[in-house]
């Protein structure tokens, strides 16, 4: 009897560890898998275009038909989903603040992820490691539109005037700061990019 309580309190000290280094281990997942990540031009730029070209992809592809952001410099390659409420990221994807412009409009879009929430879901944990002078996409409505990272700042949560409307088109991108808290946000601030063809068509006239 004592043998058998013995071994039943051992199995469940091994028990209790491996769940204590499970939860301990899971938050750096995301660290882990990020070591093992494609990071060729072509997967972090997917699609044929302009970003394309600008990272050395060779790839293709038609840009995707649903709204996505990409951000090659931390293989980030999301939908963008429209609801009136946050939780319709709460298994991944990123979403457009319902209040804030269109892409296609001369304001202020606002795309917000989350840093690290439930179910894995970590699309903007690596946002951190964005740095001005790059380049990322925004596919909207079949439409490849590139912008160039312009500021990276850390604000606190009750700062709304991140999301203010502006008199020129701004893709503001935020989440969550330190990891794990909403205590602060992590906001990635970029500028419209216009594109070398357009550039070279726009002297020659």
């Amino acid at each position: 009897m004592k043998l058998t309580l013995r071994r039943f309190n051992n199995f469940l000290s091994v028990i209790v560890i491996v769940l204590g280094l499970y939860i301990a281990i899971t938050p750096f997942l995301p660290v882990i898998g990020y070591w093992f990540t494609d990071k060729s031009p072509e997967a972090s730029a997917p699609y044929g275009g302009g970003l394309a070209e600008r990272v050395g992809s060779s790839s293709d592809a038609p840009p995707p038909q649903e709204n996505r952001i990409v951000i090659p410099s931390i293989q980030v390659n999301e939908p963008i989903l429209e609801s009136s409420n946050i939780g319709v990221i709460n298994d991944g994807g990123t979403w457009r603040r319902p209040n804030t412009a269109t892409p296609t409009e001369d304001d202020n879009t606002v795309i917000v992820g989350h840093r690290w929430f439930g179910n894995e879901v970590s699309t903007f944990y690596h946002l951190d490691k964005v740095q001005p002078g790059q380049t990322l996409a925004l596919y909207w409505e079949g439409e490849e539109l590139l912008y160039e990272v312009v500021a990276k700042e850390i604000v606190d949560a009750t700062a709304v005037q991140i999301e203010a409307p502006t008199d020129e088109k701004l893709l503001t991108i935020y989440t969550c700061d330190p990891i794990w808290t909403a205590r602060n946000r992590l906001v990635i601030v970029a500028k419209p990019l216009v594109n070398d063809t357009n550039a070279q068509e726009t002297e020659d006239v």
